[in-house]
């Protein structure tokens, strides 16, 4: 140890290397801050801006997955409109003048006293007016039936109650206001073939089912509803079964009128068929929906929501389904043209001078041929359905502006989009900081004759 009593090797105090070891300055701690506060500002805001982006894209995907498949499954029910098929083989063809149950030139006769089908509300098919108590052909109206709703009432009046479709309103599982609906109809599946004996009618019909030419085994049980198409012989018609095995025949009066019934074969352009109207009959129906939002952090909360109903039995399609429209394609028979109405103005203009010249079976209980047209005929020329829904995302976005809000729902008119309110149009639901996509889907009504 030196004389002062410093080991060697120490750092002296006044060297170069002891004044080296001191530490920063406050300005230069400040310094440090702040651009340590910088790079993590930086980071923080690239951090949010990229979570913004992700969950607006997310919702993004959200509408789109939703329109598509909410679109594509009415468009599934809505090709089927009124579908009455027939199996085609070999040279076969479809024969147009039985082609089909919505647009028939030879209409479905029905019992009053069986014809029992499920259905939302209590549409039975029987025209009003109709004289005969017993039997009468099913209107094509019966096969479609669509509701024109505004802010107001729908025109025709949307049946409500146990067997029927939501109040409209602003509570939960409430119908959403101005929101249109729709019921439509038709026969599941191909049906089966059969035999019967030569000149055979009424309840000494006996169908012999080919148990190999349906699209599945035979579901025909005993009290089931049949529907005979034979392209010939006599009009669709329904009668109640007595089942044994392959063997089917009419039980005792199930019939309208038991020699109308002359079943054939069919002939080398038409399969004669026979359909379950019991099970395989479909009454379908699209609706908005007031729905609860299972985030629990949003109790109370309503979400408008797309309804399916199959006889009687709903389902949920898609949630953030906030609107609801179709316009129906008619051939006008005035002027040989086609418009797209809505449902008010497809019944406004059903009279003699724009619908086709209704079946046979329509005109010869009531008047002279083809001087009578029944009401809602119009829906007879049906050849198109345009629906319209107006999606949105779902979850709202707190950080969102104006502008990015902003759409078009090309029903409302305009010529772009727009920046929504405190409140939506028509419907009155509140805004909310979400994104919407209008979808449109345009369906070619192929079950048609006329």
């Amino acid at each position: 140890m030196s004389k002062r009593g410093y080991s060697a090797g120490a750092v002296m105090p006044g060297s170069q290397a002891f004044r080296r070891q001191r530490g920063l300055t406050l300005l230069e701690l400040m310094v440090a801050m702040v651009l340590g506060l910088l790079v993590s500002g930086g980071i923080v805001a690239l951090f949010s801006a990229t979570s913004q982006t992700n969950r607006v894209q997310a919702a993004l995907s959200r509408v789109q997955e939703n329109g598509r498949f909410a679109m594509g499954r009415m468009e599934a029910d809505l090709r089927m409109a009124g579908a009455l098929f027939r199996q085609t083989a070999g040279t076969k063809n479809w024969m147009p003048r039985a082609q089909a149950a919505l647009l028939p030139r030879n209409a479905v006769l029905v019992n009053a006293t069986g014809f029992v089908v499920r259905d939302m509300g209590t549409e039975t098919g029987r025209l009003a007016g109709w004289t005969n108590a017993e039997v009468y052909p099913l209107s094509a109206a019966y096969f479609m039936r669509g509701y024109e709703c505004g802010t107001g009432t729908c025109t025709p009046t949307v049946p409500t109650g146990a067997n029927g479709f939501p109040v409209a309103g602003t509570a939960l599982g409430n119908r959403v206001v101005g929101t249109d609906v729709l019921t439509l109809k038709y026969v599941r599946g191909i049906g089966w073939s059969y035999t019967v004996p030569a000149n055979a009618t009424g309840y000494g019909a006996v169908f012999t089912v080919d148990t190999t030419s349906g699209d599945g085994t035979p579901n025909f049980v005993t009290g089931d509803l049949v529907l005979v198409s034979d392209c010939s012989g006599s009009s669709p018609m329904i009668f109640r079964a007595t089942v044994a095995g392959a063997t089917i025949t009419p039980t005792a009066a199930s019939l309208i009128q038991p020699a109308q019934l002359r079943p054939g074969t069919g002939d080398a352009n038409c399969d004669a068929r026979l359909f379950n109207f019991s099970r395989d009959f479909v009454s379908v129906s699209y609706w908005l929906q007031l729905a609860a939002d299972a985030n629990p952090d949003a109790v109370g909360r309503l979400i408008p929501t797309l309804m399916r109903s199959e006889n009687g039995v709903a389902q949920e399609v898609a949630q953030g389904v906030e609107r609801l429209d179709f316009l129906y394609g008619v051939a006008m028979m005035s002027n040989g043209g086609m418009a797209y109405l809505d449902a008010t103005q497809v019944s406004a203009s059903s009279n003699a001078v724009n619908c086709p010249q209704p079946s046979s079976d329509f005109e010869r209980v009531f008047v002279a041929p083809y001087t009578w047209r029944e009401p809602d005929c119009l829906w007879r020329s049906l050849r198109s359905i345009e629906a319209h829904g107006l999606f949105n995302t779902v979850d709202e976005f707190g950080a969102m502006s104006g502008p990015d809000m902003a759409y078009w729902y090309s029903v409302d008119g305009g010529t772009g989009p727009v920046t929504p309110g405190a409140t939506m149009p028509v419907t009155g639901r509140p805004t909310g900081r979400m994104i919407r996509r209008e979808f449109v889907s345009l369906v070619s009504i192929r079950n048609g004759s006329n």
